[in-house]
C-alpha cells in the first residue's frame, strides 16, 4: 500500500492545479486589459484561452473530444499501473514521485 502516497502526490497537483485556473478564470480579465505585472514589463501574468492541446494543436470535432479522453484514460490507467508494480520493486522514491508527477500530467490540462 505505500504507493497511495505517490497516487496523493498526483491528487495534489490535480487539485492546485484546478484551483489556480479557478482563481484566474474568477478574479482576472482575459487580455491585456487583465495583465498583472509581477516584475515591471519584464514579467507579466496574462489570463489567455486555449481552445485546443498542447500547443493550440486541436483535434477535428465530434471525434477530436472522444480521442483525447481515450488517450488521457489509457494514459492514466498505464502510469498508475507502473506506480504500483514498481513500488512493489522498491524501485528509489524519487522516481516514484516523479511518476506521480507523470501521472497528474494528462489529468490537468
Amino acid at each position: 500500500m505505500k504507493y497511495w502516497k505517490y497516487y496523493l502526490l498526483a491528487l495534489l497537483v490535480i487539485l492546485i492545479d484546478q484551483v489556480s485556473k479557478w482563481a484566474v478564470h474568477a478574479y482576472m480579465e482575459p487580455g491585456m486589459p487583465g495583465e498583472i505585472p509581477l516584475l515591471g514589463d519584464w514579467f507579466k501574468l496574462h489570463y489567455t484561452l486555449n481552445p485546443g492541446m498542447a500547443f493550440g494543436v486541436e483535434l477535428p470535432a465530434p471525434y477530436g473530444k472522444i480521442i483525447l479522453t481515450t488517450f488521457r484514460l489509457v494514459a492514466v490507467t498505464f502510469i498508475a499501473y507502473l506506480i504500483r508494480k514498481h513500488s512493489f520493486r522498491h524501485t528509489h522514491p524519487g522516481l516514484l514521485a516523479c511518476g506521480g508527477l507523470f501521472w497528474a500530467a494528462p489529468s490537468v490540462t
